[in-house]
């Protein structure tokens, strides 16, 4: 902290006790601001794993944060070190996403979007905006982390501590606001230590206030209602009590009554999951105080372990009063007290099976139990009950979790993890972020058609970096290793640019890039209402396209039939017929072949009227041959994307060609010039380089991709579909470029005189290759368009002029075109795609 007379947080600024005040009174205002600021839950996921990270790696935040509480006397060494570095695991990206997901359903739960394809109802969740949170003094981290639950339903949060707590919430939360370079997280935290005796401050703060979320007993609650209004939303972490239940066999077994001894003092049983009661499997009184008496000696073992936090002057006097009056109730017989001999620690066997709650400070019950009477003794304190620890066989757990679920218990754990808890968990039986949110909904009619998600009406900021990392070659991101704990699924790329590569998702990536992929479906004119698809993408051999395009179509609720690129294209077309296909997904090459060879079943059909192709292009003639040969109305891009970096770009009904959408909820773009790492100016062509906003297993950063394209000047920045998601046109890959003779020969202007002087539409192919001392260029092209090689060599030679200087004028190069089959071309193992420009050139 910068100054120690300065403990109170305020939007990432340390203040005073007269600034708080004057500040409280004018929160109002402040609160009035804040709500028209939206608050990124991605800067929240980023900044987050970032603190996480610098706390594992023991950082100067992780030296602070320890000599905080080490200040307090009340842990050892050990015990801080494990508590940080637990916080640290929460705050990992992942398990803050699980959280989300777990919770809210999706990790962008506040962005509105539709309930599903076939209607236009959107819903989402939404902060209930200005979120007191009441901390506990017993547990350091629960104020803090409640903050975090705060930020991650978007709201905006005011943290009051006890003047009895230490710091550490103040600091662990302005760590977290550094942690945001855009300086946007802190303004939605403040932390102020008040006293609940200070109303002046305390009502302003609950007036402005749309939820109050409190821990505490009901006086404690009780009091808060006192001075909040009737409408805000009330959201209590009241007192709870916990208890463990053994049979008979668990009871004799040395190690559980040792883990149940340090579940009895740790952290003084001051968590609301710590055992105030041990129920026996018994009404046996004399087998209960057998018992009794070895976990006495289990407590004598293991209560020097850990360092004992002496009970304040209440809490002792409660212990006394409780240890007394237990004393004379064992005078008639029916109870008996256990102390360790310096007061250390203290059992209660009692005959009586009512749940009574403990004066804690190592202080536990031990009391009988049948089995039969689970429900009838514990119900009447269901509303108190928490967790219960069950150590029995495994044939017996599910019964007996039946029955103390049914009682009330939320929580059921093995005794040694009952303070244990993981991401997204329920707090008290429900989830904290929905307490914390509102789901609202939105009913559009026509005007929302192919819009998906309320993300797509707006324009991304651009990413802030400091320093400007470097680009990162093709390379280069393939030679980083995936984090082992995120890679969960294996692809392999194309190969279309050199030897295929595996790359790795997490099962949440990849849903996360097939609802995007299906978004991006619909957004080109896909209707899953009335279409009828078939999905001709090669599958297998690792290659990704055809099972997510197959989860794209499931996630559309879309009729479809799951071809691949089968071999036998007859059985294919008549497939086509029977089932009245009226929409192929595929790849172009796969597709052409299927209408060049089965043209007289499908020309004679003309169902097939959308075809969304991905991996390679159509050339324009190739689109006039399908469209008049076949009656096609729509052939559209089915997504443009990398199995490196997933989702790319997509197209809507008013993009065509290479122009591209950009997946701007999951990549930012930069087209840089072709020879320096510096943007392009207008629409100049350039290389197209990415970066994922959100981090995948590889994390990359700036990625160049391969591919060159340029940027599509939109009026007002927004396209005719109404998205505000920049335009992109695709042109081609930089290894469409290749050296060769002493010059620089492009394919795709092949292509194009192929298309304006033949209108050809078939695939074509350059090889590269030697003829002695000279480099040849040899064009394949497809003999079913009959087309005389040595005059189409000839065309080329009059309307390529770096070709005719490099063959003509200085002779350096040689040249020919050939006919060969369709079947003759090469191809990428596995996904089938033309290999464009093949290099057999001796290196």
């Amino acid at each position: 902290m910068e100054d120690m007379n300065k403990q109170h947080l305020w939007q990432g600024e340390w203040i005073g006790d007269q600034e708080l005040a004057s500040r409280i009174g004018d929160i109002q205002s402040l609160v009035a601001r804040q709500m028209a600021c939206e608050l990124d839950i991605e800067t929240v996921l980023a900044a987050g794993d970032l603190l996480g990270k610098n706390i594992r790696e023991k950082s100067a935040i992780f030296t602070e944060l320890k000599n905080c509480l080490s200040g307090t006397g009340q842990f050892t060494s050990d015990e801080i070190d494990l508590a940080l570095l637990e916080i640290a695991d929460v705050l990992r990206r992942a398990n803050l996403e699980k959280k989300l997901i777990r919770e809210l359903g999706s990790s962008n739960p506040l962005l509105a979007c539709r309930t599903q394809f076939d209607d236009a109802i959107f819903e989402a969740w939404a902060p209930l905006g200005f979120l007191v949170h009441i901390s506990p003094q017993n547990a350091f981290t629960v104020g803090p982390m409640s903050v975090l639950e705060g930020l991650l339903s978007g709201n905006f949060n005011f943290l009051k501590t006890s003047p009895q707590e230490s710091s550490f919430p103040q600091i662990l939360l302005h760590a977290l606001g550094k942690c945001d370079p855009s300086a946007q997280l802190e303004k939605f935290i403040i932390v102020a230590t008040i006293s609940s005796k200070r109303k002046d401050l305390l009502e302003p703060v609950f007036a402005g206030a749309d939820g109050i979320a409190a821990w505490g007993g009901e006086e404690s609650i009780q009091s808060i209602r006192a001075m909040a209004p009737a409408s805000v939303r009330m959201v209590e972490w009241g007192h709870k009590i916990s208890l463990a239940f053994l049979s008979m066999e668990a009871a004799q077994d040395p190690h559980t009554l040792k883990q149940l001894a340090m579940e009895c003092c740790l952290m003084e049983q001051q968590a609301c999951s710590s055992p105030q009661c041990v129920y026996l499997d018994t009404s046996d009184w004399n087998e209960l105080q057998r018992f009794g008496e070895r976990l006495a000696d289990a407590l004598t073992l293991v209560a020097h372990e850990l360092p004992r936090q002496l009970p304040d002057t209440a809490s002792a006097g409660e212990i006394a009063l409780v240890s007394e009056c237990h004393r004379l109730e064992s005078c008639l017989g029916n109870a008996r007290l256990i102390e360790a001999p310096d007061g250390g620690w203290r059992i209660y066997i009692d005959e009586h099976a009512a749940l009574a709650a403990s004066p804690l400070y190592r202080s536990i019950w031990v009391k009988p139990l049948p089995r039969t009477d689970i429900i009838r003794v514990l119900r009447p304190m269901r509303n108190y009950l928490q967790t219960v620890a069950i150590c029995c066989k495994l044939s017996e757990i599910h019964p007996l979790s039946r029955s103390f679920l049914r009682a009330g218990a939320i929580r059921i754990r093995r005794i040694g993890e009952m303070t244990g808890g993981y991401p997204g968990e329920p707090h008290d039986g429900v989830y904290a972020l929905q307490r914390y949110c509102r789901r609202v909904s939105l009913q559009l009619a026509h005007e929302a058609q192919g819009i998906s998600n309320f993300d797509e009406l707006r324009k991304f900021p651009p990413l802030q970096w400091d320093p400007v990392p470097a680009v990162t070659a093709k390379e280069q991101f393939q030679s980083v290793p995936a984090d082992p704990a995120q890679a969960h699924l294996f692809f392999k790329s194309g190969g279309s640019t050199g030897e295929p590569k595996l790359s790795t998702f997490s099962y949440q990536q990849y849903h996360e890039h097939i609802r995007l992929g299906a978004e991006g479906l619909y957004a080109a004119g896909f209707d899953p209402l009335g279409d009828r698809a078939m999905n001709l993408f090669f599958g297998g051999g690792l290659y990704g396209g055809f099972i997510s395009f197959f989860s794209a179509l499931e996630q559309l609720g879309a009729i479809q039939f799951p071809m691949a690129a089968h071999g036998d294209t007859r059985m294919v077309a008549q497939e086509i017929v029977k089932n009245k296909v009226n929409v192929l997904l595929g790849m172009p090459s796969y597709i052409l072949q299927l209408f060049e060879k089965e043209a007289d079943i499908l020309s004679a059909y003309r169902g097939v009227k959308k075809i969304y192709y991905g991996g390679e292009h159509f050339s324009p003639a190739q689109r006039n041959y399908l469209r008049e040969s076949f009656q096609v109305d729509a052939i559209r891009s089915a997504a443009y994307g990398s199995v490196d970096i997933g989702p790319i770009g997509f197209q809507c009904e008013h993009s065509d060609g290479g122009v591209h959408h950009l997946q701007q909820q999951l990549q930012y773009l930069e087209i840089l010039k072709m020879d320096e790492d510096r943007a392009v100016q207008g629409e100049e062509v350039g290389r197209l380089v990415f970066t994922p906003r959100m981090l995948s297993v590889n994390k990359p950063l700036r990625y160049e991709i391969g591919d060159v394209g340029h940027w599509i000047a939109d009026p007002d920045g927004i396209c005719a579909c109404g998205r505000a998601a920049p335009r992109f046109r695709l042109l081609g890959r930089t290894g469409d470029i290749c050296r060769i003779g002493s010059t620089f020969l492009n394919y795709q202007e092949f292509i194009r005189i192929l298309a304006t002087h033949f209108a050809y539409a078939g695939e074509a192919q350059l090889i590269l290759a030697q003829a002695g001392i000279k480099d040849k260029v040899i064009l394949l092209i497809s003999d079913s368009e009959r087309l005389p090689a040595l005059r189409c060599r000839e065309i080329f030679l009059e309307n390529y002029l770096d070709l005719q200087e490099a063959v003509l004028t200085d002779e350096t190069l040689l040249f020919e075109v050939q006919a060969v089959g369709i079947d003759e071309f090469h191809r990428t193992a596995g996904s089938g795609k033309l290999i464009r420009v093949l290099d057999r050139r001796a290196r």
